[in-house]
């Protein structure tokens, strides 16, 4: 009997184990089969988040990431950026009263991390975009009761044919270093404009020296038009745009500065016409810029500490030697 009772008290140990792992085993599957739906549904989730924001880009000619970086990594950025405006003389106030200022990045190595920063790699990803370089980057900062940055697009290669085509030749990335509406300054758009003419491109002064001293604050780059439509974002945020859009910025109405960072990439480069890619290597090297016109008397990416320029190298834009570089103009000639 006691043997018995041995025999049948193991049995029904082993019943218990075997029905434990069992159940342990489907409850795997089960956890396995909810884990990859998860996964199945976030790649389904950020697939539609690239479609979106790579249609808003084609379509209005910008679009927004939100919170994109955090205060950590910006936290090295906003010093810089805030020591470099302190050194801004009134004449170079008073020369870029529209923009605020247009402080070269070229000129402080400290932004290397910042321009190849892979949150930004990812974004062009996202967009569909590959073989992405740098060519420039400004800090631009808007004093406290500021008027309003002037309407202009950037792009600069309009009497080359990939101007009036789909194919992206030049994109803003700007990322804002505080949270930004009307109120301070915000970006104001005309979404579609990179696409399509507009009473604005008719107007030749975006970019001069007049117009960047307001030296008549009623002419209409400066006036809100019906089309216009205001960016607002958060600290963190980044905006992409495409060079063509038509944009400015209201006034900074606060009594704050109102600060961000401009970066100017090229996607898809080694299929931009080989003149293209020559303007853009002379832009790089801050030859004969409008918005630079220090440029030629000062340092390059080329001419950083070693631990800087070995990030950002792989961005530089290369380009053939024997090519004339693209005609520089401002004003499309839509037909």
């Amino acid at each position: 009997m006691v043997l018995t009772s041995i025999i049948i008290i193991m049995f029904s140990s082993i019943l218990q184990s075997l029905l434990l792992l069992t159940l342990i085993f489907f409850n795997s599957i089960i956890i396995s089969n909810e884990t990859l739906i998860v996964k199945l549904i976030v790649l389904f989730v950020i697939k539609i988040e690239m479609e979106s924001h790579k249609k808003q880009l084609g379509k209005n000619g910008f679009c927004v990431f939100e919170k994109v970086f955090n205060p950590i990594d910006l936290e090295q950025i906003v010093k810089t950026s805030l020591k470099a405006v302190e050194t801004l003389t009134p004449d170079q106030r008073k020369n870029f009263k529209s923009q605020g200022s247009l402080i070269q990045l070229a000129d402080y190595p400290e932004f290397s991390d910042l321009i190849c920063h892979q949150k930004l790699m990812n974004i062009f990803l996202k967009l569909g975009f590959s073989d992405t370089r740098f060519s420039s980057g400004y800090i631009i900062s808007k004093p406290p009761k500021a008027p309003a940055l002037f309407w202009h697009q950037d792009w600069w290669g309009w009497e080359h044919p990939i101007s009036y085509t789909d194919q992206v030749a030049q994109l803003f990335v700007m990322i804002y270093l505080q949270d930004t509406t009307k109120n301070n300054g915000c970006l104001r758009v005309v979404p579609g404009s990179h696409r399509n003419p507009h009473f604005l491109h008719d107007n030749d002064k975006a970019h001069t020296e007049s117009v960047s001293r307001v030296e008549d604050s009623q002419d209409t780059l400066y006036l809100s038009v019906d089309e216009e439509k205001p960016v607002t974002v958060q600290f963190g945020d980044v905006v992409v745009g495409d060079a063509r859009l038509l944009h400015g910025a209201f006034p900074n109405q606060t009594y704050d500065e109102r600060t961000l960072i401009t970066l100017w990439f090229h996607p898809n480069y080694e299929s931009l016409p080989e003149s293209v890619q020559v303007r853009i290597r002379e832009i790089f090297l801050r030859k004969e810029v409008d918005t630079d016109p220090d440029g030629a008397n000062s340092m390059s990416l080329y001419d950083w500490p070693q631990k800087n320029r070995d990030l950002v190298e792989p961005l530089f834009p290369l380009c053939p030697e024997d090519v004339e570089p693209e005609a520089w103009n401002r004003r499309p000639k839509w037909t």
